[in-house]
């Protein structure tokens, strides 16, 4: 088994059920701001999602990337946050399986790395939240596809260099 895509040992399993609660408080919090400020725009909540993709995805591998987008998108259906809850189903497991493929072709300790893998995950997860601003909030597929992209491109900066850092800091810090 391919040890940069899969890890099933305990601390993985463990440890991504942890940071999962984290990533689900911070879902939380931010999908309800971005729906005051603008419910078809996840500027807030398309970023943190993207950052905690990716690091569970680096720290854990899979399954746990898949295990907490799975559970962060049953909350989300369940608490009635946001109407795209079951559209996050998708965008979360193909957003960490697209991050995995592309982190296992690099050694993630360049910051182009870390952008490349979030360009990957921000626009398949992005992709299926435009196909849920289309068919929940009835846009127009031309700014379902603006909202999703101005989505995916800050969601690529800010998180790929979020992850980066925090990443290199866990790594320094021998917490992996």
């Amino acid at each position: 088994m391919d040890n940069r895509f899969f890890r099933t040992d305990t601390k993985a399993l463990v440890g991504s059920v942890i940071i999962g609660i984290v990533f689900l408080i911070m879902m939380q919090v931010t999908g309800r701001i971005d729906a005051i400020l603008d419910p078809t725009l996840l500027l807030l909540n398309g970023t943190c999602w993207a950052f905690f993709t990716g690091l569970i995805v680096l720290m854990y591998r899979q399954p746990a990337g898949i295990i907490a987008g799975v559970v962060e998108a049953l909350v989300a259906m369940a608490s009635g946050y946001t109407p795209l809850g079951f559209f996050f189903l998708f965008a979360n497991v193909l957003g960490s399986i697209v991050y995995s493929l592309i982190a296992r072709k690099f050694s993630m300790e360049k910051l182009s790395h870390h952008i490349l893998a979030m360009l990957g995950c921000a626009v398949s997860g992005n992709l299926c939240v435009m196909v849920g601003l289309i068919y929940v909030f009835h846009l127009n597929w031309k700014i379902a596809l603006l909202s999703s992209s101005l989505t995916a491109f800050v969601g690529t900066i800010v998180a790929g260099i979020l992850t980066k850092s925090v990443y290199s800091s866990l790594q320094k810090s021998a917490l992996l």
